[in-house]
């Protein structure tokens, strides 16, 4: 991770100098095939074949509208493909059946996905299809409203409710089902399944929802910071099909779109105002709407699975990472707790179960043990297909095969780098311990002398001791820096995911950095962790933010969770549907919040967080104007100041798990 100080001045202070130019973004409208965290397609190339799936070695031949594949191509399967799918409104989806050879009714698998159902099978990018079609299912894969062979508009998530109804139900009607319908998928492909088990649609048994959200105030935006990477999203997979189907100008293939975007991105992320960039305009129009949807309202209702718990009557197998992105661990944990002690019914609430891994947001490989740059361990794998499938073999089969019984959830522990069962989320036996932040008003970069302590500050003022904002007395000196929006912290590395050392990073003037000594001891982290900051910015709105790691003994410091944790817009430090500005000096407490992890620190390692005000381009800057979000084009820097004294204690509440009690 590398700080921008070489960037040059891309956005400056008002108006359109430094804009990249504007013919330039349209024509290459679209122009990105990267990693992006916001969401990606569940499976890539690594995660084919090696899953356990068929071989991708096999063509496909075209077939039309609700023919029938030669078992040439699928040995002992009859697959069917473009089924129409007709849609309340009368719209017309389209979807790929998979079911055995022999004639019969069967259970069924529903997968429904934007990215496109063609071969998925055949590449091995699905695995579960192929496995499930040969362990007796009937297997459903459809394009959603709009994308590649269904009709219709595409607007993400917005329609996957009635639509998701509609198909499930119309699966079960069909002659080869046998009525009780399942779902599967990760990513988008894990959503579409809660927003329809959301419309409680009559024949749905069981979900398997990966990787997904709870809510959308911790997807589209985080604590009022909006997640930056959806720009790269829509790019990535979304606007080439559109583009293709209306005619736009702009990259249609994966090799276009790659040279754009390795050309254009910093042009694109540093575009401003963000509600002005014109590459999506034409290709994504509801991405605008959600910009101008920044406080929480009625309108993210389509995406709340939190409030629809009490109608949702299904069993769930809740399955993310601690590297997923963050929306991931936050929607398994925050939906697991809910249909626990909300669902609809007593087998939907008995049926909720929670696997936590150390993978970052995809398939989990059956071999592949390292995360970004650090390796886990064989123990970490897991058959994730095979788990798919054994999960609605019990609910959709009846087969009593032991994934629903015993202790509910089921965790990664790194560091130790094994397994562990619990019986609930955040586990009883947690002592949530306060470390406070502590220093001599110098924790800039990781060479300061800010500390992470167990002991609070004094409670008397030291002599000499410089006063905090507004005069008042201090017993430990506040630390300051200045946030520059122009410069903002740059997470260099952003298209990948998972453990990097962030050590450079630490060594910018606007990061506060503050570490344990090296401890007598393993400890151990496990669960939700919350940040209070007393902070004071000369801005009337501006970010804070905080992040984890765990520091080797060579140095290096590694984060303990995905770009998107712990952050905070102020002007919704108090409430996200109504945001107040910032009197500017005035010392306010940020409780700053949505960060899960299980470490185990090992003894001769430290515990380390820093503070800073940007995490770029994970999120949007904050430009420091206080003007409605999106829209301002200029920028100012503000000063900030973050206190650690007796009356305002800052400190991190670490979920501390008592060896004694291990496991």
């Amino acid at each position: 991770m590398l700080e921008s100080a070489t960037m040059p001045d891309r956005c400056e202070s008002r108006g359109t100098r430094g804009r990249p130019d504007l013919p330039a973004l349209l024509a290459l409208a679209g122009s990105l095939v990267l990693a992006c965290r916001a969401e990606r397609p569940p499976a890539g190339a690594a995660m084919g074949p090696g899953g356990g799936g068929p071989s991708a070695a096999a063509p496909s031949r075209t077939v039309p509208a609700g023919g029938t594949a030669p078992s040439a191509c699928f040995p002992n399967l009859t697959v069917e493909r473009n089924v129409p799918v007709p849609m309340r409104d009368g719209v017309v989806l389209r979807a790929d059946v998979y079911r055995p050879e022999a004639p019969g009714r069967y259970p069924t698998l529903v997968y429904r996905t934007p990215y496109g159902k063609d071969e998925l099978f055949e590449t091995g990018d699905e695995p579960t299809i192929g496995r499930a079609a040969h362990s007796g299912y009937a297997v459903v894969v459809q394009d959603v409203r709009g994308r590649y062979h269904s009709d219709g508009e595409f607007r993400p998530y917005h329609q996957e409710g009635k639509d998701g109804f509609d198909t499930i139900e119309w699966a079960a009607a069909q002659p080869w089902s046998n009525g009780r319908v399942g779902t599967f998928g990760l990513s988008y492909p894990g959503a579409v399944q809660w927003l329809a088990a959301m419309e409680a649609p009559p024949h749905l048994m069981s979900i398997f929802p990966a990787m997904t959200f709870a809510t959308g105030r911790h997807f589209f935006y985080f604590r009022g910071a909006f997640n930056h990477d959806w720009m790269r999203w829509i790019e990535m997979y979304i606007a080439p099909d559109v583009r293709v189907k209306k005619g736009l100008r702009g990259a249609t293939t994966e090799k276009e779109a790659t040279a754009g975007w390795n050309r254009l991105k910093w042009q694109w992320e540093y575009f401003l105002p963000i509600r002005d960039f014109p590459v999506l305009k034409d290709v994504a129009p509801w991405y605008y709407d959600w910009l101008a949807h920044s406080d929480d309202s009625d309108y993210w209702a389509f995406a709340d699975v939190v409030a629809a718990h009490p109608k949702i009557a299904v069993p769930a197998l809740n399955f993310s990472a601690w590297y997923d992105s963050n929306y991931g661990p936050l929607g398994a944990t925050a939906n697991w707790n809910g249909m626990r002690q909300n669902g609809a019914t007593e087998v939907a609430r008995r049926g909720q179960r929670l696997i936590l891994g150390p993978w970052d947001h995809g398939d989990p490989s059956e071999n592949e043990t390292r995360v970004g740059e650090l390796d886990f361990g064989p123990s970490m794998t897991l058959d994730y297909y095979g788990l798919v499938i054994r999960w609605h073999d019990r609910w959709l089969k009846g087969i009593r095969n032991g994934i629903d019984e015993g202790p509910p959830v089921r965790l990664f522990v790194m560091g130790e780098n094994r397994w562990r069962d619990e019986n609930e989320w955040p586990l009883a036996r947690t002592v949530y311990t306060p470390y406070y932040l502590r220093s001599q008003g110098h924790a800039n970069t990781a060479d300061g002398d800010g500390r992470l302590a167990k002991d609070p500050p004094a409670a008397a003022a030291a002599p000499g001791v410089t006063p905090g904002p507004g005069g008042a007395p201090a017993s430990e000196p506040p630390d300051r820096y200045l946030y520059d929006p122009r410069r903002p912290v740059v997470i260099e590395n952003f298209e990948v995911m998972g453990p990097y050392d962030r050590s450079k990073l630490q060594s910018r003037q606007d990061v506060l950095v503050y570490t344990t000594e090296p401890l007598i001891e393993d400890v151990e982290v496990t669960g939700p962790i919350t940040a209070h900051l007393w902070a004071a910015s000369s801005a009337v709105d501006t970010d804070f933010c905080v992040m984890l790691y765990d520091v080797h003994p060579d140095g290096h410091a590694y984060n303990l969770m995905p770009n998107e944790a712990g952050v905070v817009r102020a002007r919704y430090r108090a409430s996200e549907s109504a945001p107040t500005l910032l009197t500017p000096d005035e010392p306010v407490e940020y409780a700053i919040d949505q960060m899960v992890t299980s470490n185990v620190f090992k003894k001769g390692h430290r515990i380390r967080i820093d503070v800073t005000s940007s995490r770029f381009p994970s999120f949007d800057r904050n430009p420091n104007t206080g003007e409605p979000f999106g829209t301002s084009d200029r920028m100012t820097t503000a000063r900030q100041t973050v206190l650690h004294d007796a009356a305002h204690p800052s400190r991190v509440i670490l979920p501390i798990i008592p060896r004694t009690g291990d496991r």
